[in-house]
Order: structure tokens, then sequence, then C-alpha cells
């Protein structure tokens, strides 16, 4: 590609118009489309300023084809963030899953005695809390397999995060339009999903009360409804993710720690991980002191995620940038004071 078309597809490329381009260099419309058509050069200090403004190097903006690195990025990227996304996906949905088959292990026990009466009775409370702790065995096995898809995919993001610290646009702007179709039905299953599970789960209840045993019936609903909660929340979790590989803009931001779309991204990080721990705390207390494993990692965690969602959102609508000002400013006060009293 010559120089003009390199100017050219970058200048689209950032969905920047020729007018737009030639305020930016200080030049006019006319000279921007002379240096795209070929009939004219820019003069050296726009071509370093051109360099600058789409972080590129002189030499693969006049002598190469500028668009071979772009698609090189995008399909490394869309490979990576993809991939990412779907590690993620898998291991929120194995803990879920894990929580499901906890249940129903607890409630086929409660319904149906795995063992003979007259074992289950010489050894009493010893066998039932024996069956709780394999059942208990079972769950931290997904969360153990969840636990290392979390940090493999983490380490490989944090690789991939400090390689590439800005990244062009993309994607075209139909292709934006088209996801956020997706985007919308996904969320409308999973919630559709969770309004199924509850619909079932009180038709059930009220209509057709299979089972006697109270403890049965708690845990075997539970499970059918945890195992429509591992598709629902497998779909808002890939739904969001994939929705954060669109934005490139924000990508771009968050490498720029001067950004509020930093240090808003630090804040939730920091809040939701304390949020986290109390709540591993809280579950770890309530399950060697109450004995409450299956449940509180059910209750604890829901109300974590609930807790975490919530600060996220609040600190997205809070304008960070008013604090910093407010803060430079009285930096800078006690700065002159220190130096009038010098």
């Amino acid at each position: 590609m010559s120089l003009g078309e390199n100017i050219q597809f970058l200048r689209k490329k950032e969905n920047i118009t020729q007018e737009q381009f030639a305020e930016r260099l200080e030049v006019s419309r006319q000279s921007v489309s002379k240096w795209e058509s070929d009939q004219a050069y820019p003069e050296m200090d726009k071509i370093l300023q051109i360099c600058e403004l789409f972080h590129v190097s002189m030499d693969d903006l006049v002598r190469n084809d500028v668009s071979a690195l772009y698609v090189g990025d995008q399909t490394e990227y869309e490979t990576h963030m993809n991939s990412f996304s779907k590690t993620i996906t898998a291991g929120v949905g194995l803990i879920l899953f894990g929580l499901s088959l906890m249940f129903l292990l607890e409630g086929l026990n409660a319904r149906f005695l795995w063992f003979y009466e007259e074992y289950y009775d010489s050894l009493g409370q010893f066998v039932r809390e024996g069956r709780e702790g394999v059942f208990t065995f079972v769950l931290l096995i997904f969360v153990t397999v969840a636990v290392a898809l979390f940090i493999i995919a983490g380490l490989r993001h944090g690789n991939f995060w400090e390689e590439h610290p800005y990244l062009p646009q993309l994607y075209r702007e139909e292709e934006v339009k088209a996801f956020r179709n997706r985007f919308v039905v996904m969320i409308a299953a999973g919630v559709a999903i969770i309004l199924i599970g509850v619909i079932i789960m009180v038709g059930v209840e009220s209509f057709f009360p299979m089972f006697d045993e109270s403890d049965a019936r708690v845990y075997l609903m539970g499970a059918f409804f945890f195992l429509l909660l591992v598709a629902a929340v497998s779909l808002f979790v890939y739904a969001g993710m994939q929705s954060g590989k669109y934005d490139i803009d924000r990508w771009n931001a968050m490498h720029d720690k001067t950004s509020e779309v930093y240090r808003k991204d630090k804040l939730t990080g920091t809040l939701c991980g304390c949020i986290m721990i109390a709540a591993t705390i809280i579950y770890l207390i309530a399950g060697f002191c109450f004995g409450a494993w299956g449940i509180g990692a059910s209750v604890i965690y829901s109300v974590g995620g609930l807790l975490c969602g919530i600060a996220a959102i609040v600190i997205d609508h809070c304008d960070l940038s008013k604090g910093k000002k407010n803060s430079e400013e009285e930096s800078a006060s006690v700065e002159k004071d220190d130096a009038e009293e010098e």
C-alpha cells in the first residue's frame, strides 16, 4: 500500500472523517484528501504526528502495508478473548454444577437410604455425617477444578494485557451492532431460564408433592434449580465478557493510569475482593461451627456476588475525577502555603 492508502486505512479504521483528521493535524481537509489520493505528501512533522496519532512506526506508515499489522492483532485478540470468556464461564458453571450435584446427592440420600437400615441404625449419626462429608467432598472437587481454570485464564490474560497496552479499533460498527442484538437475546434467555425454574418449582411444590420427606424435597428441588442456574449464569457471564471484548476504548483507557476508567476498575476490584474474602470467612465459620457447608455456600456466595454487582454499579455511576481534582487542589494549596511560609 502507498503512503496515501495507509493514511486512509488508518483514518477509516479509527472512524475519523477527513475534517476531524485535518483538525487534529491543523491542516485543511483538501490537504488530507491530496495525501490519501497520493497527489501530495505530508511534511515530516505531520508524518510524525500521524505515527503518534495511530501508534504506528514511520517505516510501517511510509513503506509497508499497515493493514497487515491489524489483521494479526484482531485474530490474536479475538482468539484470546474468546478463550478467556469460555474458560471463566466454564469455571463458574462448574461451581454451580457442583452445588447442583451435591444437592442431588443429599436429596437422594434423604429419600433412599444408601445403607442397610440395620447398618445405619448401628452407627447412627456417624454414618449420616460421613455421607454428608462425601457430598461436600464432591463439591470441593468441582470448586478446585474451577479455581484452577480461573488461575490459568487469569495468568494468560494478564500476560496478554501487558503485551498489548494499546489496540486499534478492531471491529466495524456493524459487528458491534450485531453483537448487541445477540447480547440482548442471551440476557433475556438467561432471565427466562431462571423464571421458568421458579415457576416449575412453585408448581411442583403446590400440585405434585412427590416426596413425603421435607429434606428430600428441599434438596432435590434445590438441585433442579441450581442446574438451571448453570445455564442462566453461564449465559450472563459469557455475554458480559463478550461485551467487554468489543469495548476497545475501555481496553485502551484501562492501560492509562490517569483515566477515570482505570481508577473505577481498580476500586471495584479491590472492593469486590474484600467482599468475597469476607464471604469466604463467613462460609468457613458457618461450615465448621454449624455444618452449613452446602446451604452456606449457595447463600453466602450468592449474597457476595450480588454485593459485588451492586458495588460495581454504584462505582460506575460515581465521578471519581472530582475527588482527584479536589485532592490535587488541596495539595497545590498546601504547597503554596508552604512556599509562602518559607
